[in-house]
This record gives C-alpha cells, structure tokens and sequence, in this order.
C-alpha cells in the first residue's frame, strides 16, 4: 500500500494537498505548520475518528481536537494503491459523528469499492486493527513505548504458532476470571448472594420467632394511638368552632366599617353635586385654565401701575426742578430773550470799562525806588566822599535815598488805585444778582437747562398720558378676565364672589375631591374585604349561641400533635400489616429450615466450580509463559540487529517482556539494564527498533502499509540520526516511509539522494 496524495480539512488544515512518492518521504516544517496533524488525518483516513470519547481535563478528544478551525466541516480524500489497484477514499462526516461517512471508488471512474467502508477500511487496507497499527507503524514522539493489546497479542500468537490469529491469553485469561468474579469477587458474585440468602434465611427464622409478640404489642400501640388521635380531632373541631365565630365577627365588624364608608362617601359626593351634577376633576381643571389667565393679566396692570406711577413721578420731579430755578417765572422765549440781553449787556461794559494801570507797573517803581535808597545809601558812600568830600557826599546821598521814597511810594498809590463802575456794569451787575450768577455765560448755562426742562416736560406728559392709557387697558382686560372666571366658578361655586377667592375655592374643591376619592377607594376596598369573607364564609353570618371549651393546646400545637399521631397511627399500622404479611410470608420454622439446607449445599456446589477455574487459570498462564518464551527470542533478535545498527555495535542485545518492558545489554556489559535507567534518546532508540521489528514481522507482505514517522528521531544525536535515516531508506525499498521533522538536519542529510522525496514547507 501506498499513499499518492491527501487533501484535507481537518483541524488547522484548510483544502490543504500534500503528495507523496514511493520510498522515502521527509516533510520538513517548522512547528505550526500541521505535520502532527497530516499524522492523525493518515489514521483518521484509514481507520475513523471515535466519537465517543469524550473531552476530559487535559486531554482533548480527536473529534475536538482536529474539529476545523473555521467551523467547516471536517472533510479529506486520499489517493493509494494497494494490491496494484489505484482506489481514491474520501471522508465525510454522518450528522454529528465525524468521518463516519466513507467512500471509495477506483481512482478515475465512479465505480465504488462495495467492501470498503468506515469501520473496516483500515484493516483491510493495511492488514491489522487500529490498536495493531497504532503500536506498530505509527510511530510518534513521545509514543514510542508500546503497550501489549488483545489484537496485538492474537497477532503475535499467529506469528510464532500457525497462523491463527484468533487465540489470545489476555481475552482467555479475562474469561476465566470473568467466570470467577462472576462466582466470587470481593463481597459480589453467586457464592456471596447465596451466603447472603442463608444469612437471610436464619435471620428470617429469628423474625418468626419474635413477630407474634411484636404484633401484639403493635396491636395495642394502634389502639392507643386511635383514640389519641380522635381526642386531637375534637379539639381542631373545636378550634374550627372557634375560629368560626372569631370569622363571624369580624364579618360584623367589616360591615359596620362598610356603612361608616357608605356613609362618609354619601355625604362627600352631596358636598361635590350642583343642582345634580357631581363636580369632577374635569371641572376643576378648566375653571384653573380659566383662573390662570388672571395671574398673568393681573400681572400686566400692576407692571402698567407701576409705569403709570414711575411716569408720572418722572414728570413731577421735573416740575420740581423748574419750580427750584431762578427762572421758574419766565417761558422758554422770555429765557431766551434774558439770555440774549445779558450777553449784549456784558459785551457793551466790557468795552467801556477803564483799563486799570497794569500791576506790573507800580512793582517796578516800588522796585526801582528801593533799589535807588540802597545805592544811594551804601554802595557809593566811598565813591562819593573820595571823589566829592564829605559835604558833597551827604548831600548826594540823601538826594538819592529821598528819589527811592518817591518812587516806592508812587508804585504803591498806583497799586492800591482801582477805578469807579460804569453805567453798563452796573446794569449787568443788576441782572447777574438777580438771578445768583456772577457772568453772562453762567446765566446763559442756567438758561439752556431751564429751557430743556421746559422741553421735556412735553415728553413726559405725553409718556404719563400713555402709561395711563396702558393702565387703564390692562386694568379692563384683568378685571374683565376675573369676571368671566367668577361667572363660570359661581356656576359650580355659587358663594365665590371676588377673584381673590376663585383659586382658595378651586383649592378646597380639588381637596374635597380628592378625600371623595379616597372615600370612594375605602368603600370600594372594605366591599370587597366584606364580599370575600362573606363568601369564604359562605353566606350571612349569625350570631352562634353557647359555651365552647377552649382546648388546652393552641390550634398549632393541636395541628402538630395530630399529624405527629397520625404519623405514628400510620407507622404502628403499617408495622402490624407488615408483621402479619411476614408471618404470611416467612410461614413455617420447618419450611425455612430445609430452605437453609438446600442454600448451603448451593454453595459447596459453586465453590467447587470457583476452585476448578482458578486451576484453569493457572493452567493458561503456564501456556501463555511458553508461548512468551517462543515469542521473546523473535522479536528481540530483529529489535536487536536495528539497535545495534543505530548504536554503532554499543547495544547488541534487546529482550523484552510480555508487557514490551525492555531491557539493554552494551558492548561489554554482563548483564541487561532496564530501559528506565538508560536516557531518553536511548530510550527512543530502542523502542523505535522494536516498532521495526514488529512492523516487519507482523506488517510484512508483498504490499506493506506504509510506516508513518512524526518527529521520532528527535532524541536521536546526529550520528545515530544518519544511522537511522539510512535504516529508514533501507526499508523503505520494500515499502513506503513517510517522515515529518520539525528539523532541517533529517532532510539536509538526505538532499540530492534520487531515492528520497523531500517536501520542506512553512507556516
């Protein structure tokens, strides 16, 4: 058998294609890129996937773990040939189960393969089961240990005897002890049941023995739990009684409560009817639509109050200020015309005014003479008296000094002299008194704000005659809005008579409504409460007559006390009835004492039968040691011949057990050392020469299946690696090999070789 190509859609692989040629095959790809998974899709192709394993923590079941990552459904087809036959297999999924669904037809036509199917695809294209192929051919890292197997072992036993795959110690092992634990296992089996039914039977005797006394002393406990029991029942009639006339009471009492109510929502709803008609909210909410606008319109006339006042204060206050002006006795012309002549006035005194000597003037004479005196009197007194003699010198100077004293005495007569006012001065010192001013342009000031006075105060009349026209329309449309809203309010509300009283009478109105509805609600609720309990009471009480004894328990108590009674009745009848049905059934102390005979030859019987298979066994074993003996030796010498290739000559002796527990003797070594001992690689390398082996002891044929390889040299140092690539191109002249590695060195090692097809690939 050989695998051309596969296409797949299984777990990362999506329409993914991978061909392959005869020999050697080496795909080579980094992790990520799906090798394992092309690994388990060869097996899923060939054999199924189980979809009843189930997920499990840490472990993820096949189904699960290669399910397609995009959600797709899982799907493959594989090209082969076997037996020299080219057959095309393609794998769908049945509902939920995947790859349930085979077919298989030769490649190139539509004709099917009728006997090939999912459940025996495999075995018959590869010539074991699944179990068998899994610890042979399918060689995976870190599964290279094998572990023994019922087919594995039938398959062994048909190598080193005739051929007859159908014997296995394991399954004729299971069977004996199968019988044996069916006889005796633990505290279970026949052997254990029949002692139980002897224990059961003497146990049934002493049951006998005691049920007559115990049924009688049942018999009275029954007695006096009836009575009890019919005391307990008065007395919860009783309180029913009790309760009864409680209930009845209170039935009064509610119907009191409901004429009160009946009552108070009477006279509520007089208080809201109008010449017959009930005032509702309806009606109160328009009369507070009607009532709204005389807030706002009230509103207006007391802003238009307000301006009218502020008007009219305005113009007050400027009649004010022209009765406080010295002008407040002339017009606006006659203002004017004072103005204009004040002006003319003061122009023409200014022109005839006497110009008075310049200060400046009399300064300097008085300047001049003092300057004079103190020449005369000081400076040229030397001068003087050398030049003139004394007499000339006196007489100069006191000529000088009297010259001074004129002249300061002249510029303070000119200092101190003012000149007389002329007619036109006095005419406009006349006008500028009269009116408190000191010049004509002060007058003219007083003048221009007298006369804006005088002009405003048109202004403002004409704003105050406005106002009050504003007034007086606001006042109209508020008063008139509140007579509408009083002539609609005394429709229903009679006694309103001003609008200060619509809003208190809405207001008490909507209060009296709303307490009507809570009466209607109180009525509605207390009928209710008194129907029901008039019905739960089943009609009109009446008052019940006569003295009923209180019961010493409370109800509760008593309703405890008769289900603890009742109970109790229930159990001492049902243990009397079962007391009687077992003297009925255990019958007579004879009849069960020949029961206890017959069980107990019953088990010397079975007991013979368990020691004749447990001597079965033993016999079984003993066969099964010699065909291990004859097993061991043909394996073990194939394993060894590829370890000791693999190791150089190091390892040259394999052996192992039933169970494919190994162990290795080195070069010079006089005894085997168990695989456990030796490292990982060594390990790997064992195991993977037994998987060898097997693979060509029992998978041999003119068209072996092909060995699939996922990382399994990984452990291997380079040079055992060569040894093993080597090996592996060996066998693969007979048969196809097909090795995944996440390393370059397997497929470097190999490039260039015309036997070897290397496939490198990336993620």
């Amino acid at each position: 058998m050989k695998i051309r190509k596969m296409t797949a859609t299984f777990g990362k692989l999506k329409n993914a294609t991978l061909e392959l040629g005869d020999g050697l095959n080496i795909i080579n790809a980094p992790n990520e890129y799906g090798k394992s998974t092309w690994c388990a899709f060869i097996k899923a192709m060939l054999y199924g996937i189980d979809s009843s394993e189930r997920d499990r923590s840490g472990h993820l079941a096949a189904k699960s773990r290669y399910k397609p990552w995009d959600g797709s459904p899982t799907a493959g087809t594989m090209e082969l040939e076997h037996q020299g036959s080219s057959i095309t297999m393609q794998r769908t999924n049945q509902g939920s189960a995947p790859f349930k669904n085979l077919i298989a037809v030769h490649t190139g036509t539509a004709e099917f393969i009728r006997d090939l199917n999912g459940e025996n695809a495999g075995e018959k294209l590869t010539g074991v089961s699944e179990h068998v192929f899994e610890r042979t051919a399918y060689i995976r890292r870190p599964e290279l240990r094998v572990n023994q197997t019922a087919d594995l072992e039938k398959r062994i036993s048909g190598l080193v005897f005739s051929g007859d795959e159908q014997s296995s110690f394991t399954e004729a092992d299971e069977l004996l002890r199968s019988w044996q634990r069916k006889l005796r296992y633990n505290r279970t089996g026949t052997i254990p049941a029949l002692e139980a039914d002897l224990s059961q039977a003497r146990c049934d005797l002493e049951k006998v023995e005691s049920a007559a006394a115990e049924k009688a002393d049942m018999r009275a406990a029954v007695q006096r739990l009836a009575s009890q029991k019919e005391a307990l029942e008065e007395d919860m009639r009783t309180h029913d009684k009790l309760e009864r006339r409680a209930a009845a009471r209170k039935i009064i009492e509610t119907g009191k409560k409901l004429e009160r109510a009946q009552e108070r929502e009477k006279e509520l709803r007089e208080k809201l009817t109008r010449d017959g008609r009930l005032i509702t909210r309806g009606d109160i909410s328009e009369m507070r639509d009607n009532a709204a606008s005389i807030a706002p319109l009230r509103k207006v006339r007391n802003d238009a109050e307000k301006a009218l006042w502020q008007a009219e204060k305005n113009l007050s206050d400027l009649e004010a200020k022209c009765a406080a002006s010295p002008l407040r006795d002339l017009s606006e012309e006659e203002a004017l015309e004072l103005a204009r002549v004040t002006g003319e006035v003061e122009a023409r005194a200014k022109k005839k005014q006497k110009k008075p000597i310049a200060r400046a003037v009399p300064i300097t004479l008085m300047t001049l003479g003092i300057i004079l005196a103190i020449v005369f009197s000081g400076v040229l007194t030397g001068f003087s008296v050398w030049f003139a003699g004394v007499e000339a010198y006196v007489g100069f100077n006191l000529y000088g000094i009297i010259a001074g004293g004129v002249l300061v005495l002249a510029g303070l007569i000119l200092l101190l002299w003012r000149p007389g006012p002329s007619q036109e001065e006095k005419r406009l010192a006349e006008l500028l008194s009269r009116y408190g001013v000191t010049s004509a342009d002060k007058l003219s000031g007083m003048v221009y704000t007298y006369t804006g006075l005088l002009r405003s105060r048109s202004g403002l009349e004409t704003a105050r005659d406005a106002a009050r026209a504003n007034y007086d329309s606001a006042a109209q449309a508020s008063q008139d809005a509140e007579d509408r809203a009083i002539s609609q309010v005394r429709l229903l509300m009679p006694e309103v008579k001003n609008g200060a009283e619509i809003q208190k009478a809405i207001t008490d109105t909507e209060a009296l409504i709303e307490e009507h509805n809570r009466a209607e609600f109180d009525l509605s609720s207390t009928r209710s409460v008194y129907e029901t309990m008039v019905h739960q009471y089943g009609g009109q009480p009446e008052p019940e007559e006569g003295y009923l004894a209180v019961p010493l328990r409370d109800r509760e108590d008593t309703a405890a006390a008769l289900i603890r009674t009742q109970a109790q009745l229930t159990e001492a009848t049902r243990r009397f009835d079962v007391l009687t049905g077992e003297q009925h059934t255990l019958g007579d102390p004879a009849i069960l004492e020949g029961r206890i005979q017959a069980i107990k030859e019953q088990i010397d019987t079975q007991e013979e039968k368990y020691r004749a298979l447990g001597l079965a066994a033993d016999v079984l074993a003993e066969a099964n040691t010699e065909l291990t003996t004859r097993f061991s030796p043909l394996i073990s010498k194939k394993a060894g011949e590829y370890m000791e290739r693999l190791t150089d000559g190091r390892y040259e002796k394999l052996s192992f057990d039933r169970g494919f527990d190994a162990a290795a003797r080195s070069l010079g070594d006089t005894s085997s050392r168990n695989v456990l001992s030796l490292s990982d690689g060594t390990a790997d390398e064992i195991y993977f020469s037994l998987r060898l082996a097997m693979c060509e002891l029992i998978l041999g044929g003119e068209d072996p299946c092909p060995i699939i390889l996922d990382d399994a040299l990984l452990n291997f140092d380079d040079r055992r690696m060569l040894e093993a690539l080597d090996l592996l191109a060996k066998i693969a002249e007979k048969r196809q090999v097909i090795l995944f590695s996440c390393h370059r060195r397997e497929a470097d090692a190999l490039e260039g070789r015309d036997d070897v097809r290397i496939i490198r690939g990336s993620v």
